[in-house]
């Protein structure tokens, strides 16, 4: 194990930037998720820390030893790919085996008929197979190894792909987007088994995802990726719940952040359309954009005020429900439409087309300047009247 530092990462291309001088440290034994949309540059940057691309300019470091130039062999690191990347005509068992064949015997060693007879080769092979039965005991695939690939499910294929690159005993593991390819229910569970997994090897881990979901639930820490930049790094919780850039409390969380336009005046005071919104800032005057997220959302009676809006759609989600309501036409915050999270109780009140009033909760208010950056903010310490009971046709 060891840890893994980016210094100033660039990827340039003719006609584009791919990375735009990445900064981050990975220590021993973290868990530590790239995630942002597609094109971000997230793959590109694990390629380069595997050494299957160049940076254009900047430091790889493993273990505190610059690997620039050294060949993807030799940087003892393991890559765990999308398509599992399996040897379709070898069984499980030869799969898992064939990373130490390659780096344990020599040439000679490998031979068909000449290799099994020499003496080093039976010891040597002897050592190989005790790590493939270790490996295939803690995936618990044991019972698979005489099968081939074709043979086998996504979630055992995948397994097999973990073996192959975990039978190496590598300093870190690098994937890159490893769950893509199976169904919804499948990745749910392989989620709890690679974190499981972590914990038991206690290996750092460096995983590749566009799917915010895989990143909260199984990381450490997670890095927000978007045009070539790291936005954010933090804890799952933190980043949730204190992003500190516009564009991560978009793109982290599901569905997705609500955004209001604001100003805010010399004293800090935020004035937002139809909201009473007892948050203060540390900012001068200036057009700023509030962010809530659903569950910060309420509704409220008629006469306490609160944005005027009519619901356009119910997701049930079992436990909660999440209504999609517009707002209307008539205020400053015409055609912006919100989703508010609450108990199936509470939405079976609703219809389609049901006029309702949303107001806020007593925190959950984040303010964002124009440039995306987040405004520092004290909270009044006023307090708010309790949850009110849902106003429909108020």
């Amino acid at each position: 194990m060891a840890t893994i530092e980016l210094r100033e990462i660039r990827k340039a291309f003719p006609k584009a930037d791919v990375l735009k001088g990445v900064n981050l440290r990975i220590g021993d034994g973290e868990f530590v998720s790239l995630v942002g949309p597609s094109g971000c540059g997230k793959s590109t940057l694990l390629r380069i820390i595997a050494g299957l691309e160049d940076q254009t300019s900047g430091d790889v470091l493993i273990g505190g030893r610059n690997v620039g130039g050294i060949r993807p062999s030799a940087r003892d690191l393991a890559m765990v790919f999308q398509s599992y990347a399996l040897y379709p005509h070898l069984t499980v068992e030869e799969n898992i085996r064939t990373p130490l064949r390659l780096r344990d015997l020599t040439t000679t060693e490998r031979l068909p008929f000449v290799g099994p007879l020499l003496p080093s080769h039976r010891s040597k092979m002897r050592a190989i197979d005790a790590a493939v039965a270790e490996t295939a005991n803690t995936l618990k695939i044991t019972q698979l190894l005489n099968r081939r690939p074709g043979h086998l499910s996504g979630g055992q294929r995948q397994r097999v792909a973990l073996g192959r690159a975990m039978v190496r005993k590598p300093v870190a593991f690098l994937m890159d987007e490893p769950l893509s390819n199976l169904d919804a229910a499948l990745r749910v569970h392989m989620r709890s088994e690679l974190s499981e997994l972590h914990r038991a090897l206690g290996s750092t881990f460096i995983y590749v995802t566009h799917d915010q979901a895989e990143a909260l639930t199984m990381s450490d820490r997670i890095a927000v990726m978007m045009g070539g930049e790291i936005l954010q790094v933090a804890t799952p919780d933190q980043v949730y719940d204190d992003p500190q850039d516009l564009r991560v409390a978009e793109f982290i969380g599901s569905p997705k952040i609500n955004t209001l336009p604001a100003t805010v005046d010399s004293e800090g005071r935020i004035t937002a359309p139809g909201l009473s919104v007892r948050q203060r800032l540390h900012a001068t005057s200036q057009d700023i954009t509030i962010a809530v997220r659903s569950e910060h959302l309420r509704f409220c009676k008629a006469e306490e005020g609160g944005l005027s809006a009519k619901v356009v759609h119910k997701e049930n989600l079992g436990s909660d429900v999440f209504v999609h309501a517009r707002v209307s036409d008539m205020g400053p915050a015409g055609g912006n439409r919100v989703v508010v999270r609450v108990t199936p109780e509470t939405a079976h009140m609703l219809h389609v087309g049901s006029p309702v009033n949303i107001d806020l909760t007593t925190k959950g208010v984040m303010a964002f300047a124009t440039d995306n950056s987040r405004l520092a903010n004290r909270l009044d310490s006023t307090p708010r009247p309790a949850e009110a009971a849902v106003a429909v046709g108020a």
